[in-house]
């Protein structure tokens, strides 16, 4: 196979012959022969001389990938490739190149291109359609620009069956964790992953896989998704609104959202229920357990069940470390026992649905890290657990979207009813991928 390089030369060639041969008038066969031949061995002469440039401009040239460490610094990382502090000095000086490249994250890989000690150039990917891209130039001085990296989209149907846990039947249907973290976020208003999940419930659902220059690189939005838990099938299709926003309804239009999430800590166990009459671990008499105990690792994400506000962050006896948020309606939702707070959430902030507040631990009265979540409708202790099974539905998509809506679910919820494919059934290049 002659390389395009060549193929362009050959054509160049092809067109002096020609251009002989009108000037000289008609040649014999033996003036084409030797036409072809100086034509050819001109080519050969400038592919040879292109080739020659090619091998300086690469000659001793190196690439080195370095995985960035924990508490690494672009300072430390020079330092330990020898390489020289006023090239980072330099580099750092370039707009855009400092911030991109003083805000490593361990884990985070950096491709550096030398020649001998000397640094030629650095590669950084920004995200997944982006790379920053540093090279030396012919006067010695840097520049740094950053590139969008054509990404290609791959809509893929796949399911399982639950045996021994969610997570191994989302790795045994080719799903990434993450992509197995959204599938029970769609549902958590539905089912409970920690108490409802029994051996034999199965899924279904349509996603997107990211290819980057022919490598899958990263799992996309769930567009559409199936859980049948205990016989009870629950479907969710993705919508992008008129404005933008993305959420998940049912087949008919009907919000997934609900009034309070079943569950505020994700996949922990319950280890004690609503009971007025349990005998206290600690205090060892009976005294009324007002709420629902999740046992899950010190420093476990909590969750706020539903929007509201903080009426309470503190400490506040047996609870050790707690939150009170405050619904409308009158409801209270208490998380106790936390490690710590989260971050910006203070007395008095509002919070939204599934907003982090704390974190599980095992302050105050606590035999193990666990989370006590209580719920409190005007004043009165309600089971938790039978409270939020009857929280109702946020809106849902409105009647002037409908036939909008229709359009955009229609083709994704035909597509939970195909067979696996395992492989792309629609593909689109995108560069960056939109949303």
């Amino acid at each position: 196979m002659v390389p395009l390089r060549g193929l362009q030369l050959l054509c160049c060639a092809v067109v002096a012959g020609i251009g002989i041969h009108f000037s000289l008038g008609t040649p014999t066969p033996r003036d084409n022969t030797s036409i072809a031949v100086a034509a050819f061995e001109l080519a050969y002469r400038a592919e040879s001389g292109v080739d020659a440039a090619l091998d300086a401009a690469t000659a001793g040239l190196s690439k080195v990938s370095v995985k960035v460490q924990r508490n690494d610094t672009m300072d430390q990382i020079f330092r330990r490739m020898q390489l020289s502090l006023t090239d980072l000095a330099n580099i750092r000086a370039l707009d855009g190149a400092r911030s991109a490249l003083d805000r490593l994250r361990p884990g985070d890989e950096l491709t550096f291109a030398r020649r001998g000690d000397e640094l030629v150039g650095i590669e950084r990917p920004l995200s997944l359609s982006q790379t920053l891209k540093v090279q030396r130039g012919e006067d010695n001085g840097f520049t740094a620009s950053v590139e969008e990296v054509p990404l290609t989209r791959h809509v893929i149907t796949t399911g399982g069956a639950i045996d021994s846990s969610l997570f191994a039947a989302g790795t045994a249907a080719g799903l990434r964790d993450i992509t197995t973290m959204a599938l029970a976020e769609v549902f958590r208003w539905d089912v409970d992953f920690v108490l409802d999940l029994r051996q034999g419930d199965s899924f279904r659902l349509v996603y997107e896989q990211l290819e980057r220059e022919g490598r899958i690189v990263a799992d996309g939005e769930i567009l559409a998704a199936e859980f049948i838990n205990e016989g009870r099938r629950f479907r969710a299709v993705r919508y992008v609104n008129a404005e933008g926003k993305a959420d998940f309804y049912t087949p008919e239009g009907t919000s997934l959202r609900k009034a309070f999430l079943k569950a505020p800590v994700q996949f922990s166990r319950i280890s004690s229920v609503f009971n007025p009459s349990r005998r206290h671990p600690v205090l060892n008499r009976i005294r009324a357990h007002r709420g629902v105990d999740y046992a899950a690792p010190t420093g476990t994400p909590v969750k706020a069940a539903g929007a509201g506000r903080i009426q309470f962050r503190g400490v506040k006896g047996g609870f050790g470390n707690v939150v009170e948020v405050e619904h409308s309606g009158r409801v209270v939702t208490r998380y106790g026992h936390l490690s710590r707070f989260a971050k910006g959430v203070g007395q008095g902030s509002k919070v939204e649905q599934g907003q982090v507040i704390g974190y599980v631990g095992s302050t105050g009265l606590a035999t193990g890290p666990h989370l006590h979540f209580e719920y409190i409708e005007r004043g009165v202790y309600v089971d938790p657990q039978k409270a939020i099974r009857r929280a109702q539905p946020g809106p849902p998509v409105p009647a002037a979207e409908r036939d909008r809506f229709a359009l955009q679910s229609a083709p994704l919820l035909a597509k939970l009813d195909l067979p696996a494919t395992g492989a792309a059934t629609a593909v689109a290049a995108l560069s960056p991928v939109a949303r």
